[in-house]
């Protein structure tokens, strides 16, 4: 879970990803004007993005969880890199039994099926409920 950077009025505050991989690399830069190398350590993970339903009303004025699916295979937004420095914290995700499994979504993989929607638990822990609600001292109004 990530700080959104939406500027819509109705737009959800936070965006969600599947973490696939955590990785670290030491990485060489050579700066083009003086020649010189610099190496730095780097981590970064590798996620699949989650988008969020946009037919589906959701949040505590809704009384409903926010529904939340895989982003497409094909779009070029499904996968990228994150670092662990704007991770908020991990979200309780449930997936969503009524609508049922899906193969659409990442095609080129047969064993691999996914749920359709997944609703974000925000009663996981107060922290959580704090965010949605806005009430905490510190955190983001929804």
């Amino acid at each position: 879970m990530v700080i959104a950077h939406e500027d819509q009025d109705n737009s959800h505050p936070y965006w969600y990803a599947r973490v696939i991989g955590i990785f670290n690399a030491d990485i060489c830069y050579r700066d083009p004007e003086s020649g010189n190398v610099d190496t730095q350590h780097m981590d970064f993970l590798w996620v699949r993005w989650f988008g969020r339903d946009p037919t589906y009303r959701s949040g505590i004025d809704a009384h409903r969880l926010p529904r939340i699916g895989f982003v497409p295979n094909d779009d070029d937004f499904a996968f990228g890199f994150l670092s662990p420095e704007v991770v908020l914290r991990a979200a309780h995700l449930i997936p969503g039994f009524a609508h049922e499994k899906t193969q659409d979504l990442l095609p080129n993989d047969e064993n691999n099926l996914d749920w359709r929607y997944y609703y974000v638990n925000i009663f996981v822990d107060r922290d959580m409920f704090m965010r949605y609600s806005g009430e905490g001292v510190g955190h983001k109004s929804t």
